[in-house]
């Protein structure tokens, strides 16, 4: 075939698809125009929720707690704070040998607790008490729920922990930290493991975990098993029965180990000798008693560094 003959092919075949196409776009819209149109009816509308929970969801939506329903978080310890009882549920410090003690001469930290012997002579002036502005007004504690009562403010996070830390020190002092205690309890036995904690575990470990907080326990009343506590001031702050310390210590090489240990809130009777041994608590006590588990990712066995007590305790 010649070229010419190729020439008027492709002239037709560009003449045929444009008449096709021109066809098309006449024929198109006029045979969609006789179909004739169908409005949505009431019944394809989204469907309510069959599930309870959903329809109250999205009707008015479910109570829920404050903001600080998560830890708080301050500088050198964390918070979950308790906004029915208006006290901790717990606090997490982690507690290492640099934070406490100065082996370099070239270190000119000072120590900044204003509970310590010398703070008077030093000029430092203990940090006042403070509401934590992240709590609701309703569920905070204030300072005058304590006044004429018989109990103290007691802190959880403990000041002495933070010597050289002017900020974290201050910090310790926050409503959020603080729980009523009798008179006495901080120079107890609490005390006591408060010092072998900082004096002993802090100094022959890489660092050292501490979960404090109060726990709720029930008594015996006419041969009825009841809880009963005391409850202070217009903010109806709880009184806790109980304390809890749960302590992870991680050694040079790597391990860990758990101590756990629960005490009455009650003075100690003067002149008695304070022996730890007597206060060390199964840590599925405290698990049952707090409400919490204290482990509940990490699925491995801790021991004891506590040869007192022996060999393996604790199996999460």
């Amino acid at each position: 075939m010649s070229q010419k003959g190729l020439s008027i092919d492709s002239q037709h075949a560009s003449t045929n698809s444009l008449s096709v196409e021109k066809c098309r776009q006449e024929i198109q819209p006029k045979f969609f125009d006789m179909i004739p149109s169908v409005k949505a009816s009431p019944c394809c509308k989204e469907p309510e929720p069959n599930y309870v929970g959903d329809r109250i969801k999205k009707t008015v939506g479910f109570p829920a707690l404050t903001a600080c329903c998560k830890p708080l978080r301050y500088k050198d310890f964390i918070i979950s704070y308790d906004t029915k009882n208006r006290i901790p549920n717990w606090v997490y410090e982690h507690l290492q040998y640099a934070k406490f003690f100065k082996d370099d001469p070239c270190d000119k930290r000072i120590n900044v607790c204003p509970y310590n012997d010398d703070a008077a002579a030093l000029g430092i002036e203990k940090p006042k008490f403070h509401p934590d502005c992240r709590i609701h007004g309703y569920h905070r504690a204030d300072v005058r729920d304590y006044c004429d009562t018989d109990y103290e403010l007691g802190l959880m996070a403990d000041p002495q922990n933070y010597q050289f830390d002017c900020e974290a020190c201050a910090e310790t002092q926050v409503m959020t930290n603080v729980v009523p205690i009798v008179p006495g309890f901080s120079c107890g036995p609490w005390f006591d493991l408060q010092c072998y904690i900082r004096e002993k575990l802090v100094r022959e470990n890489k660092g050292v975990y501490v979960c404090s907080g109060p726990l709720f326990l029930p008594c015996s009343d006419d041969g009825k098993t009841v809880m009963k506590f005391d409850v202070l001031g217009e903010g109806e702050v709880s009184v806790p029965t109980h304390f809890f310390k749960v302590i992870i210590i991680e050694s040079h090489d790597g391990n860990l180990e758990l101590e756990s240990y629960m005490m009455p809130n009650v003075t100690p009777e003067d002149g008695a000798e304070t022996n730890l041994d007597d206060y060390l608590t199964p840590l599925c006590q405290i698990e049952h008693a707090s409400g919490l588990i204290f482990f509940p990712e990490k699925k491995v066995c801790f021991t004891s560094n506590n040869k007192r007590r022996g060999a393996r305790l604790h199996n999460l």
